[in-house]
């Protein structure tokens, strides 16, 4: 018997297929980012210009667009899907989306309007809790995240955070734009 003829050239070897696993994962190639940031970090960027060209209404309001009241504006920038009944490895993938969102954007933040002041809410969510007053919008901030970045810029101030604080919420990035100086400035 003669062997069947190869399609295959002499002088080069067969190579094996690379078997797939269920833990193989193909990654695209890496793009940089933009200049001035990530494109995600550029519009919260400029969702947060927007707020603060926004003049402040004289009543508390809550909108589609966030809350807003007599010198604050408390807007979401980047919210994640609800974790309650989430695997617990899609939620922690989630909450580390949520740290890497809230990153970017205080660097590109950074970048225009210098270091930050990292303030802790600990402070004002123990005295809501006791029932003792809070300065808007630290009193609906201190029961969403656990501490902001903040900037003053041309006499407001100027705060991201992202949160939440029980771990069966939303993963959420909020901005917030108020009169005076920066929490923890002083």
């Amino acid at each position: 018997m003669t062997p069947e003829p190869s399609h295959r050239s002499p002088r080069t070897p067969p190579t094996p297929p690379t078997p797939l696993t269920p833990w193989t994962i193909r990654t695209p190639p890496a793009t940089p980012a933009p200049p001035g940031g990530p494109p995600a970090a550029l519009a919260a960027l400029a969702a947060l210009d927007a707020l603060r060209a926004r003049p402040f209404p004289e009543r508390s309001e809550q909108t589609a667009a966030g809350t807003s009241g007599p010198g604050f504006h408390v807007a979401p920038l980047w919210a994640g899907g609800p974790l309650w009944d989430a695997d617990p490895a899609d939620a922690a993938a989630a909450r580390e989306q949520c740290v890497d969102e809230l990153a970017a954007l205080v660097a590109v933040a950074s970048l225009r309007w210098g270091e930050p002041v990292v303030h802790d809410l600990a402070d004002a969510l123990d005295r809501s809790a006791r029932g003792l007053p809070v300065a808007p919008p630290l009193d609906l901030l201190c029961g969403l995240v656990p501490r902001v970045y903040a900037w003053s810029v041309g006499g407001r101030w100027i705060a991201v955070g992202a949160g939440p604080l029980d771990p069966g919420q939303p993963c959420q990035v909020l901005a917030a734009i108020a009169q005076g100086p920066p929490p923890g400035a002083g």
